[in-house]
């Protein structure tokens, strides 16, 4: 049903561009910089999608996730918080929580930002996002393996020009973003532009105990960006830009997916909690029903400040008929962010991060004349990064007791019972024997004249009594441990990373004739790592369970890496023919190449790492293309078609340990499918955009994934077992994903959007209204990659509108928008609970466990008013 509607819409549009009339205005020509110089779009053999800031301004595109939703094969997910993001392009992306490398590299103004973590503000005084798929190593170079963003901001305009913005909504949401620009002497002009935006949380927290609130999520960000343009003759300029952003946000909404969820986890929960015991239970039960309403009954501690400032210099000189460019650039990162990471009623086990960078690049280009049979660029460039992660965790209020002791008492219960059955079964019966050693063991029997009471021989009472201790005791005694050790900074993990990154790039197009170009390219790459782990286990109950630590829950172990290297040096190149049929049609081919640093594991793991384990190596791209684009009615209708075969080597992907993440290189993935593109004006008011994709994705290889939740609680129990028989424990059986889809990957995507804007009659204002919908189909959005189908997002739609007027030569204009508004409920992101394994929060049958969902944005809704002068 939903595949017809697919093609239904599609069909509409398409037609709608054959009913062109004679006065429709033709689509503007878009000239992006995806070549490193200024080109139609469409005579750029590449497959892009372009947005300028206009359009982000009317459609209401503040960040990067919202771009996401008008674009057909890219996605920016996010999870627990801000830094725990990905930008996924073709159905690959990397997380920002660590030092993965991206697959999607991301440049503003020709800086490149290394961490996708760095890019959650928002898109403020923007000129043009291109969204170049496919990779783009040649030009953009590393970590640009499945595609790049290259984001334009505006430059310092010759006439003095400004312009006010400002929006409220729902959840008192307020924004506001202005400029203001023009030429400060005969020689220099400069801009200035600002952003600022704050809002109430979206959710809502029933648990109001140690802190917490009933209302949670808050975000405020600031932007304020300097330019300054310095031209003293036609053939030298210089643009130095000044930078500045921050981000105070509370976490995201993150509900228990209700669907994964059996009749007895909230007794198990209220176990491990309850103040009485785990046997008598009372106390909080964390929700469990009613998923997808933005509510939650948890600890929720959640905050995130993160602060980032840059300054760039990009120079151009035209020296003769060609042109060096220089861009120079320092950035700085830092984020700091506590959470709560189990997510329960109670104050348990909280993750401290600091997450720090700072990134020295010197890029220098060559270009030749825009003209003539030959175009060539070529150029040097220079990276530098200090990063810098320091992660601790804190032992909460109720870690050590209630919860410690009540999850030993209820593991020693587990094992004590049966054993004392068995001991008791030849002296007073089976039957008898089984409620004897239950009530020892529970602490319901504990004098003789009880168990006589039951029809235990009295000689025997006083001794069978004595056979074993309550497992009470045995909890107390492992929550006594765990008190008597730190409980701040019971793990302090310090990562420590040194990249040095050198690349030397040309490309070449010749006009082989005037409708036949052939381009090719080179880049070698040398990236130089240098590194260090450390892993101190200050309180031994989140360490491995070992004969003289009994009680180990196994959260972490204790590593020093002290000397981690990678050295790399890779060689990417492309092939590209375009053959212009019309003036308005160019088919092209491709072939190309593309390279994702490999490096180091920057977090702990709940067993020591090898060096070689820390260290993953690099990952590589093979991608072909063939693709049209066309303008059809005199430029009233463009339509671009593109497919692509994408094969990746040495797939770098995380397995999950229960609390932590681990990277290694998983094996072999193919990405294919197909990317289409519309614009058209079929009437003079209407202006429609179309952009549909479809990707087939298969693991070719994947034969050490981690393996289902059911499949990690009955090794860590068969381990418990092996411990105390003194024998070593194994390792978790892998899964092979050989055949499955990578994660992330929808079959379909479309996004379509109508405005139409008309004259009011008898004045010189235009109303306008807007729709905008999307579509995305069927993904696995699991965090980690194990093929588990409770981590299936099912299909959903979005609806987003917006309604207004504007003045004489959109001098000012005034609207009112509603985005998601049928308040559709969706995960962005879907993780196991932490430690659910060991709280025993499994699915014999499915072979899955209790499953955690981040919800997307809710309906928002407001009113804005933009005034320009």
């Amino acid at each position: 049903m939903r595949s017809t509607i697919l093609i239904v819409l599609t069909a509409i549009v398409l037609a709608a561009g054959t009913m062109v009339p004679t006065y429709a205005q033709q689509i503007e020509e878009v000239v992006v910089t995806a070549q490193k110089r200024e080109e139609n779009v469409q005579e750029v053999p590449i497959s892009i999608s372009t947005y300028s800031g206009e359009f982000l301004d009317q459609a209401g595109i503040d960040t990067l996730q919202d771009l996401g939703d008008y674009t057909p094969n890219l996605t920016l997910s996010t999870s627990s918080n801000v830094v725990n993001n990905r930008i996924i392009m073709r159905g690959v992306g990397s997380v920002g929580d660590n030092a993965l490398e991206p697959s999607v590299a991301v440049f503003i103004d020709g800086v490149y930002y290394p961490r996708t973590s760095a890019l959650v503000g928002s898109l403020t005084d923007i000129a043009l996002v291109e969204v170049l798929r496919g990779p783009q190593g040649t030009l953009f170079g590393r970590n640009a393996s499945m595609g790049a963003l290259n984001i334009r901001t505006r430059a310092p305009s010759e006439e003095f020009e400004g312009e006010v913005r400002g929006s409220y909504g729902n959840y008192d949401a307020l924004r506001v973003d202005g400029f203001v620009s023009g030429p400060l002497s005969d020689m220099l002009s400069g801009r200035l532009s600002l952003h600022h935006a704050n809002r109430d949380g979206y959710g809502d927290n029933t648990f109001l105990d140690s802190g917490s609130k009933d209302e949670f999520g808050d975000w405020e960000d600031l932007t304020v960006r300097g330019k300054l343009y310095f031209e003293p003759s036609a053939e030298l300029s210089a643009t130095v830009t000044l930078d500045y952003s921050s981000v105070e946000n509370e976490g995201n909404v993150i509900e228990v997916k209700d669907d994964t969820v059996l009749p007895g986890y909230a007794p198990i929960i209220s176990a491990v909690l309850s103040p009485t015991g785990p046997f008598l239970p009372t106390g909080p039960v964390t929700e469990m029903i009613d998923a997808d309403d933005y509510e939650i009954n948890q600890d929720h501690r959640d905050d995130a400040d993160d602060e980032q400032y840059g300054i760039s210099a990009d120079i151009s000189w035209d020296i003769g008929s060609h042109t060096v460019r220089s861009i120079t650039a320092f950035r700085d990162w830092n984020n700091e962010s506590f959470e709560s990471a189990l997510r329960l009623p109670g104050d348990l086990f909280n993750r401290v991060s600091n997450y720090d960078a700072e990134t020295v690049s010197q890029e220098l280009q060559l270009l030749s004349p825009g003209s003539g049979r030959f175009q060539y660029v070529a150029g040097l460039y220079y990276y530098d990064e200090d990063y810098r992660i320091d992660q601790n965790f804190d032992l909460g209020a109720d870690f050590c007791s209630p919860a410690v002791g009540n999850l030993v008492t209820a593991t020693a219960a587990a094992a004590l019972i049966p054993a004392l059955t068995a001991a008791f079964t030849p002296l007073i019966g089976a039957g008898l024997a089984q409620a004897v050693a239950s009530g020892i063991v529970v602490g319901a029997l504990t004098t003789p004249a009880q168990l006589v009471a039951l029809g235990v021989p009295a000689p025997l009472a006083p001794i069978l009594l004595a056979s074993a201790p309550p497992a009470a005791a045995i909890g107390g005694a492992a929550a006594a441990g765990c008190a008597a050790g730190p409980q701040t900074a019971a793990v302090d993990g310090e990562f420590r990373q040194d990249v040095s990154s050198l690349a030397l790039f040309g490309q070449l197009t010749l006009h082989v004739t005037d409708q036949l170009r052939l381009t090719g390219g080179l880049r070698w790459t040398s990236d130089e790592k240098d590194g260090s782990f450390e892993s101190v286990i200050n309180n031994p109950i989140v360490a491995p369970p070992s004969p003289a630590n009994p009680f180990g829950l196994q959260l972490r172990a204790a590593e020093s890496s002290p000397d981690l290297e990678f050295d790399d040096n890779e060689l990417t190149w492309m092939v590209n023919v375009s053959w212009f049929a019309t003036d308005d049609i160019m088919l092209f081919g491709s072939y190309s190449t593309g390279y994702k640093s490999g490096g180091f594991n920057s977090e702990g793991a709940n067993r020591p790492l090898t060096v070689n384990e820390r260290v993953f190596g690099s990952e590589t791209v093979d991608n072909w293309e063939l693709g049209v684009k066309s303008a059809w009615f005199d430029q009233r209708v463009v339509a671009n078609l593109t497919w692509y075969h994408t094969e990746i080597s040495d797939f770098q992907d995380r397995l999950f340990d229960g609390v932590n993440f681990i990277v290694q290189n998983a094996g072999e993935l193919t990405q294919q499918g197909i990317e289409l593109d519309v614009q058209a004006r079929p009437l003079e008011p209407l202006t429609l955009l179309l952009g549909v994709s479809y990707l087939d994705s298969e693991f070719d290889e994947y034969p050490n994934a981690t393996n289902l939740p059911a499949i990690v609680a009955a090794t860590q129990a068969m381990n418990r077992a092996r411990l105390a028989a003194g024998l070593l424990p194994l390792p978790v059986p892998p899964r092979d994903l050989e055949g499955e889809r990578n994660h992330f990957s929808p079959e379909w995507q479309l996004s379509l959007s109508a405005e139409w804007a008309d004259a009011l009659p008898n004045t010189t204002m235009t109303w306008f209204i807007r729709g905008e919908y999307q579509f995305v189909d069927d993904q696995n959005v699991g965090a980690e990659t194990n093929g588990n189908p409770q981590s299936i997002q099912r299909a959903y739609d979005l609806f987003n509108a917006r309604v207004g007027l504007r003045g004489d030569e959109s001098r000012w204009e005034l609207s009112a928008f509603v985005r998601n508004a049928f308040n559709q409920e969706y995960c962005q992101t879907i993780f196991n609970q932490p430690i659910g394994t060991t709280l025993g929060l499994i699915d014999p049958v499915s072979l899955g466990g209790m499953q955690r969902c981040v919800l997307g944005t809710p309906q928002t809704w407001g009113v804005e008013a933009a005034y320009r002068f």
